[in-house]
């Protein structure tokens, strides 16, 4: 096989040493709900996402921005938190709560991600909704690509490998690529399960978890290949979430 880039798919964060993400572009993976959800409050007009590892920070950095227009949304267990404004639900994000308000979100899994992953040079958020957006930002990329899937509270997400493997199977399509065991891990289940997409959310231990929470909407939500056409990035000084790219040459969905 001819030189490629280097792909690599870390099922968890724990497999993601910063030391293999420095000088790499890192994207981050939490299908449900986290990076989901962050594209649509984004896209519903919120200025930038403040991810934080813990509720306590989450509550002391959004009291400290309340001269501005602030929103605190978080979960853990898949639940709202007692006294946030919003959960972790993409629907609870509308217009008339977005629109020009600064997100402080902390979540079970994606925000912790997020913030491992900010050794990296460049990070970027991908889920299923903005999916060909985030291709187009990785088709000229010469660095090494990290695909770091946020997980289930340390465990591999089936959700998180799917979309992973889409983006294995899109960058190795345009020529050779190093994969990574990993990388090879996800493409293969999403050739399997990534074609059934909805349904396999669902089966997944995150959506059956949301089903019995009620959250069944999400998962549909959740599996709308190419909703947006936004890339957001990780920003530094203060650490932010904001719009990078806008816009999508085609869909890379093989549908």
């Amino acid at each position: 096989m001819a030189e490629g880039r280097d792909v690599h798919v870390h099922l968890t964060p724990q497999l993601a040493p910063p030391h293999q993400l420095a000088g790499g572009v890192a994207v981050v993976i939490d299908v449900l709900r986290a990076t989901t959800t962050i594209l649509h409050a984004l896209a519903a007009g919120c200025q930038a996402v403040r991810p934080c590892a813990e509720v306590a920070e989450a509550r002391e950095l959004a009291d400290s921005l309340r001269a501005g227009r602030v929103l605190l949304g978080g979960e853990r267990g898949g639940k709202p938190l007692p006294g946030f404004d919003v959960g972790n639900s993409p629907r609870e994000y509308t217009a008339a709560r977005c629109r020009g308000a600064v997100l402080v979100l902390t979540t079970s899994n994606g925000s912790r991600a997020l913030l491992h992953a900010a050794v990296a040079d460049r990070v970027l958020v991908a889920a299923f909704v903005n999916y060909s957006a985030v291709c187009e930002q990785l088709r000229r990329e010469t660095r090494p690509i990290h695909i770091v899937c946020a997980g289930d509270e340390g465990a591999v997400a089936l959700e998180d490998a799917l979309l992973a493997g889409a983006l294995v199977e899109f960058l190795s399509d345009l020529g050779p690529a190093r994969l990574n065991d990993g990388a090879r891990l996800a493409w293969d289940a999403f050739e399997h399960h990534g074609r059934v997409l909805e349904g396999a959310l669902a089966v997944s231990a995150g959506g059956v978890r949301l089903r019995k929470l009620g959250y069944q909407e999400d998962i549909v939500a959740a599996a709308s290949v190419d909703r947006f056409t936004l890339v957001p990035e990780l920003r530094r000084d203060p650490m932010r979430v904001e719009v990078a790219a806008v816009g999508i040459v085609k869909s890379h969905w093989h549908k």
